[in-house]
């Protein structure tokens, strides 16, 4: 089994809806979608770890010729950020595609699927 990253980006666009425009019923429902695609994966023991990015902050760090140089992000310029991750196991890139087909995700973005690394793992 290999381990992938996934990378939930929000829309920020005129198309994406807005929090204020979401009923808290509408929002309790969507809620409930990501908790059940979630609860779906760990019952299958395919699930690592998931959670929601805070909304507003982050930091964007770059070096520079003082040092390191720290920005505040993500920036209102952009069109999307990202809003969460999971980490989940799959057999391949296709079985994590497949996998995430029925995210609810979908309704508010896109989900980047990054394979993870294994060759910087320490040996326990």
């Amino acid at each position: 089994m290999n381990t992938y990253l996934l990378l939930l980006r929000d829309r920020l666009d005129a198309n994406a809806p807005s929090p204020a425009e979401i009923s808290p019923e509408d929002m309790q429902q969507i809620i409930d979608a990501y908790h059940s695609w979630s609860a779906n994966l760990a019952k299958q023991d395919l699930l690592l770890d998931g959670k929601k990015l805070t909304d507003g902050e982050g930091r964007v760090l770059t070096s520079g010729p003082g040092g390191i140089d720290v920005k505040d992000g993500p920036f209102t310029e952009t069109k999307e950020v990202v809003g969460g991750f999971y980490l989940i196991r799959a057999e391949s890139f296709e079985h994590a595609v497949k996998l995430c087909e029925d995210h609810p995700h979908h309704q508010f973005g896109s989900i980047e699927i990054r394979g993870i690394d294994s060759l910087g793992d320490q040996p326990e």
